[in-house]
């Protein structure tokens, strides 16, 4: 049974409904010595029942966990074996020729194999509508990879984010081009483990399977552009980290990066371990703030955006514009409320996928506003002087894990 959705809090709370009913029949029924163990056991019920329907709210909320695998370690739905070639070329194809409908767009789910692993992990493609006109039969689709928050999964950003509905309205009114999105798995490390989208030092190559393997099938199976001038990545909370890094360390695959309220240096905690093998090299090779302090600028352009009801993400937007330099470009789309949430990132969606437009071709319509603002080109000038963020300490050995803190919502 998925954990999200209205039959699961329906079940849940039937469950709870049913714990409380059977308590108030039950408490004065038991008059044997099992009487105290029998009342303590259905107190317990009751709370714990209690407990799986508020945890069922926020998960639902938030998309964390999609499935009981997911819970606990696993990832459901991931293909044990991965598909040949030609065998996922056919998968593809069939799934196109069954779910396709005119006029409308499309998400359909394709593997992802996972980069020094025999396994594969599950995406969705968002195809929009102008995909399967006649007169596009030969187009090319610029593409933007979509990388969601720590815990979560790609159904955020369909579910919690609304993405299909939104890009749907930003291409019918002309204020975005039609894009094909790719929302491939970050979060596929078992247990409650964040990879950063990092290739670990002698651990697993988390980046290498969300750049290299994602551009790889998504070119293999798709009309779509195969340049970087054709390549955008975006993401929120920790994906807007993720979209960042990327960006900086691949400048020859992404020309764009979109940062939803992320932060600009790569968390170090009890959820992470110790990616860089206790390098400070290889830390610093993977903090957009250093390289942006230390290194030639890459040929990017980058969007900073953030609530100024998220302290931290707010910092870390001003914090990185301030230290880029050319042939960096940065923009800021800076919310006077909000805070690190979904409904915050819903408002930035659609500034974004428009500000992406302007970058990878011409858009037609005047872009959509977040509570009245727009991208703005950073020249130095914004609303304070922030205090630079230091970055988290470089973690020595595993039972010394230094724990940072996070935004409530990931």
């Amino acid at each position: 049974m998925p954990l999200t959705g209205n039959w699961t809090l329906a079940a849940l709370s039937a469950l709870a409904l049913a714990a409380l009913i059977a308590t108030v029949l039950l408490w004065n029924r038991i008059r044997s010595w099992l009487r105290w163990p029998a009342r303590a056991g259905l107190i317990v019920v009751c709370q714990l029942t209690a407990v799986a329907v508020v945890a069922a709210l926020v998960n639902d909320a938030g998309q964390f966990y999609g499935t009981w695998g997911e819970l606990f370690g696993g990832s459901a739905g991931v293909s044990l074996t991965h598909l040949s070639a030609a065998a996922e070329d056919k998968h593809v194809a069939e799934v196109l020729r069954k779910q396709k409908r005119v006029g409308k767009s499309l998400v359909v789910p394709v593997d992802i194999p996972e980069a020094g692993a025999a396994r594969a992990q599950p995406a969705l493609v968002y195809l929009p509508a102008v995909y399967f006109a006649p007169s596009y039969s030969n187009a090319r689709f610029p593409v933007v990879e979509l990388l969601e928050g720590f815990p979560s999964t790609p159904r955020s950003w369909t579910i919690a984010l609304n993405l299909q509905a939104i890009l749907d309205g930003e291409i019918s009114s002309h204020r975005s081009v039609p894009f094909v999105a790719v929302i491939p798995v970050q979060n596929y490390l078992p247990g409650v483990h964040d990879g950063e989208c990092i290739n670990a030092v002698k651990g697993p190559q988390v980046e290498t399977t969300l750049t290299t393997n994602v551009q790889r099938v998504i070119e293999r199976d798709f009309r779509v552009d195969r340049g970087r001038s054709g390549w955008a990545v975006m993401g929120y909370s920790t994906g807007g980290f993720c979209a960042l890094n990327i960006a900086f360390r691949h400048p020859s695959w992404y020309s764009a990066a979109v940062s939803l309220s992320g932060n600009v240096h790569p968390y170090v905690d009890h959820t992470t371990g110790d990616l860089f093998g206790n390098s400070t090299a290889v830390q610093h090779s993977n903090d957009p703030v250093w390289r942006a302090s230390h290194l030639p600028g890459p040929p990017i352009s980058i969007l900073l955006a953030a609530s100024h009801g998220d302290p931290e993400a707010w910092l870390s937007a001003v914090t990185l514009a301030s230290d880029v330099h050319a042939p960096t470009r940065a923009s800021t789309l800076l919310l006077p409320g909000g805070a690190h949430n979904a409904r915050t990132w819903r408002a930035m969606e659609p500034v974004a996928f428009d500000w992406l437009s302007g970058l990878l071709a011409a858009p037609l319509g005047l872009p959509v506003l977040a509570e009245g603002r727009g991208p703005v080109p950073y020249h130095g000038h914004l609303p304070f002087h922030p205090t630079p963020i230091k970055p988290p300490p470089l973690v020595r050995a595993s039972r010394h894990l230094v724990k940072a803190v996070r935004p409530t919502f990931q």
